[in-house]
């Protein structure tokens, strides 16, 4: 699970770089939070994981990734 929780945040990275102005623009919050959400599908296995729980876990997720990025600590957002 670690190990998959490192992935994520890279390929979130990753696709972070490519967006213009993650923190200013409604069209990229959206994109990535579409983003994590396929991830999070993809990556966690029905069952034991239910369609609730991955949407949990995806918002949870973007809310790292926000505060994360308010902070600077993601260089796509600085």
């Amino acid at each position: 699970m670690k190990q998959a929780s490192k992935e994520l945040l890279a390929s979130i990275k990753a696709r972070l770089e490519q967006l213009d102005r993650f923190l200013e623009k409604e069209q990229t919050k959206a994109d990535i939070e579409v983003f994590i959400l396929d991830e999070i599908f993809a990556g966690l296995p029905t069952p034991p994981f239910s369609a609730e729980e991955k949407e949990q876990v995806a918002k949870n997720v973007y809310a790292h990734v926000w505060q994360q990025a308010v902070r600077g600590d993601f260089s796509a957002t600085a």
